[in-house]
């Protein structure tokens, strides 16, 4: 059976030793590259964050204290047209692993104004927290992503990460103004990988982003378009998008290698924030209308969504969250998933700024898991501190 929140997002087995000395060796010659960069003009940014955690019995999540990631990345501009970004992360698994990701690698040209095309790996821009936050734990209020809006790697449900092409713009109508988003790219896969205890191919995976090429040569697409208000609603924008495309498992059967699992993927929803009169206040609504294109179970509905409303008071930011999903375990592309399992959660939080660039947060979690086919339902408090800067 498969508790919730038992997600071991790393299947690799490596010596630690030999780990540690290739991740030393790769921040070292990472760092000396973009010291590099910074000498040539190139500006420098980075985040850090460590933090502690503490969980009731019924959580299998890592206690104690911890250290998040180290995120380095460039905004190289070329001229007033051509442009760049990098984002290198290093962060720690919850097996107490080193790993580094290129998190983006984005080249865009600048038409105008109301245009840019950027080409390479960025966050796919649905709803607003995907693109509005990132790696950096700073500049977010909360600690924690909206679960099933969390990185791949950290067991979300939708792709936060695509390599193609994102046309992005804003245009001038009324007093406010059109945003647009659209894209398309690989679609990725759920990467099953080996068992830790066997070695054999387990049953439930986790999202992989197809950085070099799609595995099932069908592309992902989507968009987001919204309005931004101005005049006595300054601060508030109204968003609707979409998505669709195959996701397939890493199991296959039969001479030519079909997937066991294909599933046409259709997400719609939209997406509300309202940022103004030190007020926060972020929700989005996300609907699933999944075809099972492997087998003859037909469509199958889902949803998930979050609300969360922050007010700023002289440096300190309470907030509250709600967040929750529906996920139907008839559905593949769910139910192969670890983190697939229907929840509900409740955050209390608070985030104070010691400065511009330095934060501390606090937060309190409820999470209640549901029982599903193949699930066990579990319920679990938390406990979670971060500090937090930027440079």
């Amino acid at each position: 059976m498969v508790t919730a929140e038992n997600v071991n997002m790393n299947h690799w087995q490596k010596g630690l030793p030999a780990l540690l000395n290739a991740s030393l060796a790769g921040l070292l010659l990472t760092i000396t590259a973009l010291a590099q960069a910074e000498s040539d003009g190139v500006p420098l940014h980075g985040f850090a964050d460590a933090g502690f955690a503490a969980h009731s019995r019924n959580s299998s999540d890592p206690k104690g204290f911890n250290v998040g990631s180290l995120d380095f990345y460039l905004t190289p501009q070329f001229d007033n047209n051509i442009k760049g970004l990098v984002e290198i992360i290093f962060e720690t698994t919850s097996t107490g692993e080193v790993a580094t990701d290129l998190e983006r690698l984005q080249m865009g040209y600048t038409f105008s104004d109301n245009a840019t095309l950027w080409g390479g790996r960025f966050h796919t821009p649905y709803g607003y927290w995907n693109t509005g936050f990132h790696h950096g734990a700073q500049i977010q209020t909360a600690i924690l992503r909206p679960r099933f809006l969390d990185f791949e790697d950290k067991g979300g449900i939708l792709p936060a990460h695509m390599v193609g092409l994102w046309g992005t713009g804003k245009v001038s109508a009324g007093d406010g103004k059109f945003t647009y988003d659209a894209f398309v790219g690989n679609g990725p896969k759920i990467s099953m990988g080996p068992d830790p205890a066997s070695l054999t191919t387990q049953t439930i995976g986790t999202l992989s982003i197809n950085t070099a090429g799609d595995n099932n040569h069908q592309a992902m697409a989507g968009f987001n378009l919204g309005y931004e208000f101005s005049g006595m609603m300054d601060g508030l924008r109204l968003a609707v998008h979409a998505l669709r495309g195959d996701v397939e498992d890493d199991n296959v059967t039969g001479a030519l290698g079909t997937s066991l699992n294909k599933t046409e993927v259709s997400m719609t929803g939209g997406s509300v924030v309202y940022q103004a009169n030190d007020w926060e206040v972020l929700g989005e609504y996300y609907r699933f209308s999944n075809k099972d294109k492997s087998g003859t179970t037909g469509s199958h509905s889902s949803w998930a969504d979050y609300l969360q409303v922050g007010k700023f008071l002289n440096g300190l930011t309470p907030f509250l969250r709600v967040e929750k999903t529906v996920l139907n375990q008839q559905d593949n592309y769910f139910s192969m998933q670890e983190s697939g399992q229907s929840y509900a959660r409740q955050v209390l939080g608070l985030k104070y700024d010691l400065n511009q660039k330095a934060s501390l947060k606090f937060e309190l979690l409820n999470s209640k898991f549901s029982a599903e086919s193949g699930r066990t339902a579990s319920s679990y408090r938390s406990l979670l501190a971060q500090y937090a800067f930027r440079f």
